[in-house]
């Protein structure tokens, strides 16, 4: 018997506990409260409310998957954690932790999914919707989307676009990013009526109200209006949908689109077997329990539905985090 086989499977039998780890460090803002200077395990429980035991506990094993560090009886956060897990950092990630801890009641019933078919948590756009739930998904959004608009913006040279659809927008995070770069940008952000109402909130934050507007509708119900833009941003979208809903959204993105313009999506791309990358594979799972028809998709099924809409000279460009772009053109 290889131990390492051993070893391996064990990793993966007891990766949720690091998970677990992470999420009530988190939720308890953890990492922020220690920011300054770092602090005992006695005078950090004593502001969280907590046991000093379980709490001594809980801050060993952070410093154990390297979120922080131990001087003296002293915890202080690690580079990542400053940079990833303190609020107010402009590259927080702790949103999108608290989404993926919000997951976790679905996920504990894979089996029923895999043995129906059918998903374990479904939202129904038409029906009341947790707004605290929504609020911490679209926040999630917003901290990927900070991480990856700059590349983004470089690999599609957007400096030179004017009329920008962000479909699917959220809060408008790449929208707003996009116009601080691009001066000459207008944007229109997309999305459901709940989400726009987060956005508009954002893009009032930002300044930025003459350059981005909102439009509240449905992708498969509404229409995006005729040669109005001329890029189509989708992003993080066409997961939700089986592939006859994604050919009839990328042929409103066509008829969207000036003659010149451009699509651009951005997907967890799966290899032509859908066997990798790994976060892709299992991203797929989450729509099986997450969404009605969604799915993880390959490059070859996303560049024939861009073909059958009318799109020419398509190409992939790959970005950070198993994430990737397929892009058409009009012309």
């Amino acid at each position: 018997m290889n131990s390492d086989d051993v070893q391996y499977l064990n990793d993966l039998s007891y990766g949720y506990w690091k998970s677990q780890v992470l999420f009530v460090a988190v939720e308890l803002d953890l990492f922020t409260l220690i920011d300054r200077g770092g602090k005992g395990g006695k005078d950090i429980a004593a502001e969280l409310r907590t046991d000093i035991r379980a709490t001594e506990m809980l801050l060993n094993a952070l410093v154990s998957l390297k979120l922080l560090k131990k001087n003296k009886q002293k915890y202080i956060n690690t580079t990542i954690s400053k940079r990833c897990l303190v609020k107010n950092s402009p590259f927080f990630q702790g949103d999108r932790i608290c989404h993926f801890n919000n997951m976790c009641d679905y996920w504990s019933r894979l089996n029923t999914a895999v043995k129906t078919g059918k998903p374990t948590a479904f939202f129904n756009a038409k029906k009341n919707v947790d707004k605290k739930r929504l609020g911490v998904f679209i926040r999630a959004m917003h901290n990927i989307a900070t991480i990856q608009a700059d590349q983004i913006y470089k690999k599609v040279e957007l400096g030179k676009y004017r009329k920008l659809l962000d479909l699917a927008g959220g809060q408008g995070t790449y929208a707003v990013r996009f116009a601080e770069k691009n001066k000459n940008l207008q944007a229109v952000v997309f999305d459901l009526p709940d989400v726009i109402k987060i956005a508009r909130a954002y893009i009032k934050k930002s300044e930025l109200t003459g350059k981005i507007t909102t439009k509240a509708g449905n992708c498969l119900e509404d229409n995006f209006g005729k040669e109005l833009y001329d890029i189509v941003l989708v992003s993080n979208l066409l997961h939700i949908y089986d592939v006859v809903e994604n050919r009839t959204i990328l042929k409103k993105c066509w008829d969207s689109l000036t003659k010149k313009g451009i699509v651009v999506i951005q997907e967890f791309i799966l290899n032509p077997a859908k066997t990798t990358p790994l976060f892709s594979a299992l991203f797929s799972l989450n729509m099986l329990m997450g969404t009605q028809n969604g799915s993880s998709y390959s490059a070859v099924e996303m560049k024939e539905w861009l073909k059958k809409a009318g799109f020419k000279n398509i190409k992939r460009i790959d970005l950070s985090m198993d994430s990737g772009l397929i892009i058409g053109y009009k012309l």
